[in-house]
């Protein structure tokens, strides 16, 4: 049932592709350098526990605004639900805000950037959020080596600041590695290989792999549905998850 509320979501986003407004020559939002005004509405199921039926389920709703061509900030503001055998719990999830700063590299060649987020402790359940204010900064490198293929290596913590003491403390890190293809047909092939070290609990450790595959519409506006699953590592932090999401670019 969810994994047909997950699609029917998506299709129903379909007819919005007429609110784009196209200001430029179309672009996927998808490099990491992209600095584009745009609104993506972002549906996520994710089984925790599959074997048990522990699940969550999210709606993001994310806005990133160009300031000029090198600095952009964004919000996005999850609708969660969480479902246990026990325990469900509908509500908000944690607020994020993020600044970003990019070097754009051009058809080819070297691009590189950084990015400040901040998680706020908005979750109306502590099972849909952390009870943390969290900052997390990050920074990349980006490879292109044709108008087309990329590889792009990252990497970005999570510290809490200050919260609820009665919560766990956030200390790790997550170093990623982007292979993609984009496609001068409209479409593209975009791979995530993330690997978390957990610094707070020394040991723990988890390799999540990603795949994702969208394609533009039209020249301002696309959609892509990607998954991931635990590959390997004693951290578990879950089986599978899968997404779809839409974007007007060029607001």
């Amino acid at each position: 049932m969810k994994k047909k509320i997950i699609l029917l979501m998506g299709l129903c986003l379909l007819p919005l592709t007429g609110w784009a407004q196209l200001q430029r020559l179309c672009s996927y939002g998808v490099l990491p350098t992209d600095n584009v005004t745009m609104l993506e509405i972002n549906p996520v199921l994710t089984a925790i526990e599959d074997s048990k039926g522990v699940s969550s389920s999210q709606l993001i709703v994310k806005t990133y605004h160009t300031i000029n061509k090198h600095y952009n900030w964004g919000v996005e503001v999850p609708l969660g639900r969480y479902e246990s055998p026990t325990k469900s719990v509908s509500g908000l999830g944690d607020v994020l805000a993020n600044v970003s700063w990019v070097q754009p590299q051009g058809d080819t060649g070297f691009g590189y950037g950084a990015k400040m987020e901040v998680f706020l402790p908005t979750a109306t359940d502590k099972r849909l959020g952390s009870g943390q204010l969290q900052a997390s900064p990050s920074f990349f490198l980006l490879w292109v080596f044709d108008p087309g293929l990329y590889v792009a290596a990252g990497y970005k913590h999570y510290v809490s600041v200050l919260g609820d003491h009665s919560r766990e403390d956030i200390n790790f890190g997550r170093f990623r590695l982007n292979i993609s293809y984009l496609s001068s047909d409209n479409w593209w092939v975009q791979t995530n290989w993330y690997y978390y070290q957990d610094f707070h609990n020394t040991g723990k450790a988890e390799f999540v792999p990603e795949l994702e595959v969208g394609t533009l519409v039209n020249e301002g506006t696309a959609l892509y549905i990607n998954g991931s699953t635990h590959g390997a590592g004693n951290w578990h932090s879950k089986d599978w998850s899968v997404g779809v999401g839409f974007k007007i670019l060029y607001l």
